[in-house]
């Protein structure tokens, strides 16, 4: 039978590849299972690790606060108890502060020492109940369940969410607590080396105020460290509770939904929660209308004390002396009695508007049982719909309504409180001690109402959340939906991935403080929101100082003029300074540590090493140019062969307007490198040289003067220094003159313009006086004192054919 199958693997080589794949395949199948059963004994080794170490390091960090610890307490031993025992250096206000200090130093160990011991307590717990949450497949006894059961853990699920909401809310003022104690502290190490070095720079007569001073700051150092190191075990322990409590709730979240999902509300539950709400719609009747009898009787009380106030004030002005005085106290009598009816009536009114208000939440409770029993035994889609709108709207204005109570129920708090205070330092100025009891009275019942209506609107909160959760529970929005339905969910989404795009964290940054010889290390986290925050202050940010850049340089340019280079060299600072401060802000705004450059640290050298080399090196050569002033705007200049006139002097290079209209950008660079002639350095004149060539035989000093008087006749050419003329060499073919003048302001003049003015004068007076202006010559000698001989010689040199026959056709 071997044989048999070797020989049908030997006929069929791919069936031999096939059974060697298979195999192959299988053994990595296997190996992947045994890996996959192995990873979470792996996690929990490395999870025991971690827990090992951090164990070790709570450990450690106990030890040393209890080390510190008792060396304070150690030091407020020795202390006298009568407060005295001040060193000769110190004032009472310092002696005073320094006692202060090291009882504070005290109390925050031991704060300190209590939080860890709540952390190790809470990671325990955390534990255990991780274990149990993984252990949990189902309640012991199947569904369904009672509607009270299922409401019990709903319940449960909400006061969780409330928990979780006030830990986060703990943790965020943690947070703010020790960022705020991490300015202090760094605030308390400068002062304690400012003190430091004071006191090793002191003269010895100033040596123990300076060290009691160094002491001072010392302990002052101290506290802040102590305080930053429990704001940090504090808000770690806020962490360690909200993991915690979210566990928990995700517990009690898959509870709810399977009992909820198991356990659709019956009939038979249905009415008898209805009874029970029927019942209490007519007990609530029942309160309303003995609230409106009393309200009817305060306002009646209210109007009849009113009218007999009016008609003592009236009655008052026809009495005696003595009379009146009576009757002046009978109308402050009314005034108090006619205050406290005031308010024992808006009281009641208050009252007859909650009791209203809690029937109409009676009414709702009993349609939202109603609507309960609906979705949870008719789920179609329309139903859920239906009911999923009216929730939300419902929930709208039940927000506003909590507001409204939250706000009246703090007015009516802060009445009882003050009437409360009142009545305990009763002054007889007060007037009536019983008026004042009944006013209190009227302020504790409006209160205990308005807390009544508040605690049933939460519930009724409560009752639409669980409600909106069962009905998104059994999949809201899945076959049949309908457009509307599916652009919403999509929005909806849209919306929530947004906000995941938004809060992305692309990395973290880790900001260290040092306090107790324990670093404090805190994640900053940098996402996408906060770089497109940070994108947007730099843009406003560069954009006004652009705005005020222009403006400033405008206004400077008109209150200073000729210091263009100077407030160009302000304004560069001005702006390097101002981008610098607004990168800062940014990033402080943001709440990203100025340590992000530590992370591109590597990066930015390499990229300054080679791409930015040539950039900096113009920037910075720019910033020596207006420090050193070679060159100024509007200065000319020759930088090998580009010449023309300073325009602007950038961050990277400078714009030379060239004579021939071109404008040249030049690196600035190339200014501090290269040669460059500025003819407008030290001032704004330049020497302009004519050179003109006169016959052979012409009158040389006549020739002098005309040129001359063409010079001085210019009105742009300067008298001083004055025109000269040379005769500057004896030429092949003339005798050459040459002109030297000045041309004042060349940034204005035009100077190849005068020069060609003085050569049409010149040309004019040498034409009035006979003045031939010399051209080249050559004369052509012959020797005549022989014969020329003169013959011709024939060429024996063959004619081309064509061209012999183009001869003889002109010959013809």
């Amino acid at each position: 039978m071997n044989n048999l199958n070797s020989n049908k693997l030997r006929a069929d080589p791919r069936n031999a590849i096939q059974t060697g794949l298979t195999k192959l395949v299988s053994v990595r199948l296997c190996v992947l299972v045994c890996l996959i059963l192995l990873m979470p004994i792996a996690w929990g080794a490395d999870d025991s690790a971690v827990r090992n170490s951090k164990d070790a390091s709570s450990d450690e960090h106990v030890v040393s606060i209890k080390s510190r610890l008792a060396q304070v307490q150690s030091r407020l031993s020795t202390l006298p108890a009568d407060g005295s025992g001040a060193p000769p250096e110190a004032d009472s206000s310092g002696w005073s502060e320094y006692k202060r200090l090291l009882d504070l130093i005290a109390n925050t160990y031991e704060s300190h020492l209590d939080a860890l011991n709540k952390l190790n307590a809470v990671r325990v717990a955390r534990q255990d109940f991780n274990q149990q949450a993984s252990a949990w497949l189902g309640f012991s006894e199947p569904g369904p369940y009672s509607v009270e059961f299922v409401d019990d853990l709903w319940k449960q699920l909400r006061a969780k969410e409330r928990e979780i909401e006030a830990a986060r809310i703990e943790q965020a003022m943690y947070a703010n607590l020790l960022e705020t104690r991490r300015l202090a502290l760094r605030s308390s190490e400068q002062a304690l080396r400012k003190a430091q070095e004071q006191l090793e720079a002191a003269e010895p007569g100033a040596t123990d105020r300076l060290r009691w001073y160094r002491d001072l700051s010392a302990l002052r150092n101290q506290l802040d460290q102590a305080s930053a190191a429990l704001l940090d075990t504090e808000r770690e322990l806020r962490v360690e509770l909200l993991s915690l409590r979210n566990d928990q709730r995700e517990l009690l979240f898959r509870q709810v939904k399977v009992a909820s999902l198991a356990s659709p509300l019956s009939e038979q539950d249905r009415d008898a929660k209805l009874a029970l709400l029927a019942q209490l719609q007519l007990e609530l009747d029942k309160e309303t209308q003995q609230a409106t009898d009393i309200n009817r009787m305060l306002q009646k009380q209210w109007h009849q004390t009113s009218d007999r106030l009016r008609e003592a004030e009236a009655f008052s002005s026809a009495l005696l002396t003595e009379a009146a005085e009576q009757q002046r106290r009978n109308i402050e009598r009314l005034q108090s009695e006619l205050r406290t009816q005031m308010i024992e009536a808006e009281a009641s009114s208050s009252t007859l508007r909650v009791m209203r208000l809690l029937v109409r939440i009676v009414v709702a409770r009993r349609h939202l049982w109603e609507v309960r029993y609906q979705i949870e035994n008719n789920g179609d889609l329309k139903t859920l719909e239906d009911a999923l709108l009216e929730i939300g709207q419902g929930q709208d204005q039940l927000a506003l309504w909590q507001q409204y109570f939250l706000s009246s129920l703090n007015k009516t708090r802060s009445l009882l409180d003050n009437q409360v205070k009142k009545l305990a330092d009763w002054k007889p100025e007060y007037g009536d001690r019983a008026l004042g009891e009944r006013e209190r009275l009227a302020y504790s019942r409006q209160e205990s109402m308005l807390r009544r209506i508040a605690v049933e609107a939460d519930d009724l909160d409560e009752i639409l959340r669980n409600v909106k959760q069962s009905v998104q529970l059994r999949n809201v929005g899945a076959t049949g939906a309908t457009l509307k339905d599916r652009l919403n969910e999509f929005y909806a989404n849209a919306g929530e991935v947004a906000g995941m795009l938004w809060d992305f964290e692309l990395f973290t940054v880790d900001d260290k403080i040092v306090a107790e010889g324990r670093e404090i290390v805190s994640q900053r986290s940098v996402t996408i929101g906060k770089i497109i925050r940070m994108l947007l202050i730099l843009g406003i940010g560069l954009w006004l100082i652009a705005k005020i850049s222009d403006h400033g340089s405008q206004l400077l340019t008109k209150w200073l003029p000729g210091r263009e280079s100077a407030i160009l060299l302000g304004l560069r600072l001005f702006t390097l300074l101002a981008v610098i401060g607004i990168v800062v802000y940014a990033l402080v705004r943001v709440h990203i540590p100025l340590t992000v450059f530590t992370f591109f640290g590597g990066a930015l050298a390499i990229g300054i090493g080679f791409g930015a080399q040539n950039i900096l090196n113009n920037f910075i050569s720019g910033l020596i140019l207006l420090v050193e002033r070679p060159i100024k705007l509007g200065d000319i200049v020759d930088v090998e062969g580009v010449r023309g006139t300073v325009k602007h002097i950038g961050g990277r290079c400078c714009q030379v307007h060239r004579f021939d209209g071109i404008d040249m950008l030049i690196p600035n660079s190339s200014f501090l490198e290269k040669s460059v002639t500025n003819w407008t350095l030290s001032d704004q004149s330049i020497r302009c040289t004519i050179s003109v060539g006169i016959a052979y035989g012409s009158p040389v000093r006549e020739a002098l003067l005309l040129v001359e008087q063409a010079a001085s006749e210019h009105g742009l050419v300067l008298k001083s220094p004055a025109p000269e003329v040379y005769l500057e060499e004896f030429g092949k073919d003339a005798l050459n003159l040459t002109l030297d003048f000045w041309v004042g302001n060349l940034k204005q003049i035009n100077r190849r313009r005068v020069m060609s003015d003085i050569r049409h004068r010149i040309v004019k007076l040498f034409d009035e006086r006979g003045i031939e202006i010399a051209f080249p010559q050559r004369d052509v000698h012959l020797d005549s004192s022989k014969p020329f001989k003169v013959e011709l010689v024939k060429r024996d040199i063959e004619t081309p054919s064509h061209l012999k026959s183009a001869f003889d056709r002109t010959e013809a």
